[in-house]
């Protein structure tokens, strides 16, 4: 498998970087272009330009959404009009399978307008998540389960097996407080993709809220990738005011492995 990111930014895209999104594509260990399994995880502004960099819209084999917030979720609404209307050569022939939270396409529908209910099914096959689940696309076979955000929240495993033996594992935090169900999403990933939303534990700040933590610091991310024994732990959608080189050393003192930041544009093995 290989990871492109899309983009990374949050809670909105700055010149240059989309927010959250990530281009997956199994079948790339030797295998023809053409036989290769495509996935688009998380649709956050500004990553269906970035998308067509890589690919086609024709190539997508489905889509998977972690949550509706807009930083995740926007540009479904207009990856709805180019999947509609784009050439037909540059689109899918059949409706793209799109896996999100339930909530998600009553609100593309309410942002479209009142005709999008009978409408959104020529464009996307919607399969609504509402707890743990899974689904297999080409060589790509996908499970999630409920983490913790504030609305309903999934992080993504992935496996792909090897024509070689053995199989190899992606696995996506998404946005998340630290919490058991994304280590064990996470269990054994040759490549943990974590988010770090938060720059420094709310509960020390003195006007911290009493919600629930919805994201990870860069010490909780280096926890969850050694509670879940990943390989390669790689930190993501940074609170502002983190740097890529505190970040990166915060999450090593809880973490063996390697860690590495994603950045717009890079080309990660699984």
């Amino acid at each position: 498998m290989q990871l492109t990111v899309l983009g990374t930014a949050t809670p909105y895209p700055r010149p240059d970087e989309p927010c959250s999104g990530y281009l997956l594509r199994g079948g790339t260990d030797g295998s023809a272009a053409g036989s290769r399994t495509t996935l688009w995880i998380d649709a956050g502004t500004g990553t269906l330009a970035e998308l067509q960099r890589h690919i086609t819209l024709s190539e997508l084999d489905a889509i998977w959404i972690s949550h509706r917030h807009a930083d995740h979720s926007a540009d479904l609404l207009v990856a709805y009009y180019a999947l509609r209307f784009a050439d037909p050569v540059l689109r899918p022939v059949a409706p793209i399978p799109l896996i999100g939270p339930e909530s998600l396409l009553e609100r593309l529908a309410a942002f479209l307008g009142p005709n999008a209910v009978d409408e959104l099914p020529r464009v996307f096959d919607f399969r609504p998540m509402s707890g743990f689940g899974d689904a297999r696309f080409g060589d790509l076979e996908l499970s999630w389960g409920p983490v913790q955000h504030g609305v309903p929240a999934f992080g993504l495993t992935v496996d792909e097996r090897q024509t070689t033996g053995g199989t190899r594992r992606f696995a996506y935090s998404g946005d998340s407080a630290p919490c058991l169900s994304l280590e064990e999403i996470g269990e054994g990933a040759d490549l943990l993709l974590v988010e770090c939303g938060y720059e420094a534990d709310p509960s020390t700040r003195s006007d911290a809220s009493r919600t629930p933590p919805a994201h990870h610091t860069p010490e909780d991310a280096g926890r969850t990738a050694t509670a879940a024994r990943a390989s390669h732990l790689v930190l993501t959608h940074l609170a502002d005011g983190l740097t890529a080189a505190d970040a990166t050393s915060r999450a090593a003192a809880h973490f063996t492995g390697p860690v590495d930041i994603a950045v717009r544009g890079a080309l990660l093995d699984v």
